[in-house]
Protein backbone atom coordinates (compact mmCIF):
# COMPACT_ATOMS: atom_id res chain seq x y z
CA UNK A 1 0.00 0.00 0.00
CA UNK A 2 1.23 3.55 -1.12
CA UNK A 3 1.06 6.46 1.11
CA UNK A 4 -1.61 7.97 -1.45
CA UNK A 5 -3.67 4.71 -0.78
CA UNK A 6 -3.69 5.67 2.68
CA UNK A 7 -4.98 9.16 1.98
CA UNK A 8 -7.70 8.11 -0.63
CA UNK A 9 -9.19 4.92 1.07
CA UNK A 10 -12.59 5.18 1.05
CA UNK A 11 -15.60 3.44 3.44
CA UNK A 12 -15.78 2.23 7.12
CA UNK A 13 -12.50 1.78 8.94
CA UNK A 14 -11.41 -1.71 10.15
CA UNK A 15 -11.68 -3.01 13.48
CA UNK A 16 -8.04 -1.54 14.31
CA UNK A 17 -9.17 1.81 13.27
CA UNK A 18 -12.58 1.83 15.52
CA UNK A 19 -10.66 0.36 18.45
CA UNK A 20 -7.92 3.59 18.72
CA UNK A 21 -10.63 5.90 17.78
CA UNK A 22 -11.13 6.60 21.20
CA UNK A 23 -7.91 8.00 22.20
CA UNK A 24 -8.50 10.84 19.66
CA UNK A 25 -11.15 12.30 21.36
CA UNK A 26 -10.01 14.93 23.67
CA UNK A 27 -10.39 15.09 27.48
CA UNK A 28 -13.82 15.11 28.97
CA UNK A 29 -12.52 17.69 31.28
CA UNK A 30 -11.81 19.94 27.47
CA UNK A 31 -15.47 19.02 26.80
CA UNK A 32 -18.44 21.28 26.99
CA UNK A 33 -21.28 19.30 28.81
CA UNK A 34 -23.40 18.65 25.67
CA UNK A 35 -19.68 16.86 23.87
CA UNK A 36 -19.52 14.89 26.89
CA UNK A 37 -23.05 13.98 26.46
CA UNK A 38 -22.89 13.22 22.58
CA UNK A 39 -25.52 16.39 21.83
CA UNK A 40 -22.06 18.22 19.81
CA UNK A 41 -19.35 16.91 17.89
CA UNK A 42 -16.29 16.56 20.26
CA UNK A 43 -13.80 18.07 17.68
CA UNK A 44 -16.16 21.03 16.14
CA UNK A 45 -19.32 21.38 17.89
CA UNK A 46 -21.80 20.56 15.24
CA UNK A 47 -24.93 19.32 16.19
CA UNK A 48 -25.84 16.73 13.41
CA UNK A 49 -25.07 13.35 11.99
CA UNK A 50 -23.24 12.55 15.26
CA UNK A 51 -22.54 8.96 15.40
CA UNK A 52 -20.84 7.24 18.57
CA UNK A 53 -17.47 7.08 19.19
CA UNK A 54 -17.07 3.86 21.09
CA UNK A 55 -16.24 5.49 24.66
CA UNK A 56 -17.16 3.95 28.00
CA UNK A 57 -20.92 3.64 28.52
CA UNK A 58 -21.24 6.36 30.90
CA UNK A 59 -19.41 8.66 28.98
CA UNK A 60 -20.86 9.00 25.49
CA UNK A 61 -18.76 11.02 23.18
CA UNK A 62 -20.00 11.40 19.44
CA UNK A 63 -18.22 13.07 16.26
CA UNK A 64 -19.59 14.35 12.86
CA UNK A 65 -18.59 13.01 9.70
CA UNK A 66 -16.07 14.96 8.67
CA UNK A 67 -14.43 15.15 11.57
CA UNK A 68 -14.57 11.59 12.19
CA UNK A 69 -13.31 11.03 8.83
CA UNK A 70 -10.20 13.11 9.08
CA UNK A 71 -9.25 10.89 12.18
CA UNK A 72 -9.86 7.61 10.78
CA UNK A 73 -7.29 8.73 7.40
CA UNK A 74 -4.62 9.94 10.61
CA UNK A 75 -5.36 6.61 11.87
CA UNK A 76 -5.03 4.93 9.09
CA UNK A 77 -2.09 6.22 8.11
CA UNK A 78 -1.12 6.44 11.36
CA UNK A 79 -1.09 2.00 10.80
CA UNK A 80 -0.04 1.57 7.61
CA UNK A 81 3.12 3.30 8.81
CA UNK A 82 3.34 1.20 11.90
CA UNK A 83 2.38 -1.89 9.49
CA UNK A 84 5.59 -1.23 7.66
CA UNK A 85 8.17 -0.66 9.82
CA UNK A 86 7.30 -3.82 12.25
CA UNK A 87 8.33 -5.78 8.71
CA UNK A 88 11.23 -3.45 7.95
CA UNK A 89 14.82 -3.94 9.63
CA UNK A 90 15.63 -0.16 8.19
CA UNK A 91 13.53 1.56 9.79
CA UNK A 92 13.93 0.49 12.85
CA UNK A 93 17.46 2.01 12.62
CA UNK A 94 17.72 4.33 9.76
CA UNK A 95 15.59 6.20 6.66
CA UNK A 96 13.90 3.84 4.82
CA UNK A 97 12.87 4.93 1.05
CA UNK A 98 10.19 2.62 0.81
CA UNK A 99 8.54 3.61 3.92
CA UNK A 100 8.79 7.41 2.99
CA UNK A 101 5.60 7.36 1.46
CA UNK A 102 3.98 6.19 4.48
CA UNK A 103 5.85 8.69 6.21
CA UNK A 104 4.77 11.65 4.40
CA UNK A 105 1.14 10.46 4.05
CA UNK A 106 0.99 9.79 7.97
CA UNK A 107 2.34 13.71 8.17
CA UNK A 108 -0.49 15.15 5.97
CA UNK A 109 -2.92 13.18 7.57
CA UNK A 110 -1.26 14.44 11.01
CA UNK A 111 -1.09 18.11 10.24
CA UNK A 112 -5.02 17.97 8.90
CA UNK A 113 -6.50 16.39 11.96
CA UNK A 114 -4.99 19.51 13.89
CA UNK A 115 -2.11 17.73 15.20
CA UNK A 116 0.67 19.87 17.09
CA UNK A 117 4.30 20.14 16.46
CA UNK A 118 6.49 18.88 17.94
CA UNK A 119 5.44 15.35 17.99
CA UNK A 120 6.78 13.83 21.43
CA UNK A 121 8.40 10.52 21.04
CA UNK A 122 7.77 7.75 23.89
CA UNK A 123 11.22 8.73 26.02
CA UNK A 124 10.26 12.42 25.85
CA UNK A 125 12.21 13.62 22.39
CA UNK A 126 10.65 16.18 20.53
CA UNK A 127 10.86 15.91 17.12
CA UNK A 128 9.26 17.19 13.76
CA UNK A 129 6.80 15.27 12.10
CA UNK A 130 8.89 15.58 8.86
CA UNK A 131 11.89 14.21 10.82
CA UNK A 132 13.96 11.49 9.18
CA UNK A 133 14.33 10.16 12.36
CA UNK A 134 10.36 9.88 13.47
CA UNK A 135 8.91 6.53 13.40
CA UNK A 136 5.69 5.07 14.85
CA UNK A 137 6.53 3.30 17.98
CA UNK A 138 6.40 -0.66 17.20
CA UNK A 139 4.56 -2.22 19.92
CA UNK A 140 2.47 -5.47 20.45
CA UNK A 141 0.35 -3.76 22.84
CA UNK A 142 -0.83 -0.33 20.83
CA UNK A 143 -2.90 1.92 23.33
CA UNK A 144 -2.93 4.63 21.35
CA UNK A 145 -0.71 6.43 18.20
CA UNK A 146 2.89 6.92 19.85
CA UNK A 147 6.29 7.29 17.94
CA UNK A 148 9.72 6.66 18.42
CA UNK A 149 13.23 7.77 16.58
CA UNK A 150 16.19 6.02 15.18
CA UNK A 151 19.44 6.88 16.83
CA UNK A 152 20.80 8.11 20.15
CA UNK A 153 18.28 9.92 22.45
CA UNK A 154 18.60 13.52 22.98
CA UNK A 155 16.70 13.61 26.23
CA UNK A 156 18.66 13.91 29.07
CA UNK A 157 15.91 12.81 31.50
CA UNK A 158 15.45 9.52 29.23
CA UNK A 159 16.29 6.87 31.05
CA UNK A 160 19.23 4.85 30.08
CA UNK A 161 17.75 2.47 28.53
CA UNK A 162 15.48 4.60 26.43
CA UNK A 163 17.98 4.19 23.37
CA UNK A 164 17.84 1.00 22.56
CA UNK A 165 13.55 1.02 23.44
CA UNK A 166 12.94 4.23 20.64
CA UNK A 167 14.76 2.23 17.61
CA UNK A 168 12.49 -0.18 17.64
Amino acid sequence: MTGADVLLLPGEPDPSVVRLMIFEVPAARALTRRQNNGDECVWCSAAEGLPPLCGPSAWRPHGCAPCRQIRVTYLRAYLAWKGHAQDCEPCRTEWCPDGWGLALAHGIAYEVAGKEEPVYCACGCPLSRTSRRLRPYVTDCLTGPRYSHTGPCTNPGAPASADEGTRR
